[in-house]
């Protein structure tokens, strides 16, 4: 009977993730494997970076600088969110959210789907704008940097 319910909840759960319902809920529990893959779900998409909050919302807001979007800081209280409108052509609703110590989660609404392209652009200049982290090489004594995990 055990064996029964595991294999008809996995089952469940393979069919969600295979379909795309289910896999933005677990992400917290996987961790950063999910850095750079954008979640779409009717108007609104989601990524994931392994940073802070104030690094990512940095980069958030040199991005929105370099695409010349102006925009309006809401909730500026807030310690866990930070949150942005942009106005002009592509309006969109900008969250930059917690998720744990390193894992920031940025979350974009649009108002038409047609905009999707204007969103994959963005997050590609956060993904530019986030700091490259230096590595130490302890056997060569030499400093490299590595970039963050693209696509």
């Amino acid at each position: 009977m055990i064996k029964r319910i595991i294999m008809i909840v996995s089952l469940f759960l393979a069919a969600n993730i295979i379909s795309g319902c289910a896999a933005a809920p677990i992400v917290p529990v996987l961790g950063v494997s999910y850095q750079g893959y954008t979640f779409w779900k009717g108007r609104e998409s989601t990524r994931y970076y392994a940073s802070n909050l104030e690094t990512t919302y940095g980069a958030v807001k040199r991005s929105c600088e370099q695409l010349k979007l102006e925009t309006i800081i809401q909730n500026p209280a807030s310690k866990d969110v930070h949150s942005l409108e942009t106005k002009g052509n592509h309006p969109m609703q900008i969250n930059v959210m917690l998720v744990e110590i390193n894992l920031t989660r940025v979350v974009i609404t649009i108002d038409l789907f047609g905009d999707k392209q204007y969103v994959d652009l963005f997050y590609k200049t956060i993904d530019d704008n986030i700091p490259k982290k230096e590595v130490i090489d302890n056997t060569l004594g030499r400093s490299s940097y590595a970039s963050s995990p693209q696509k």
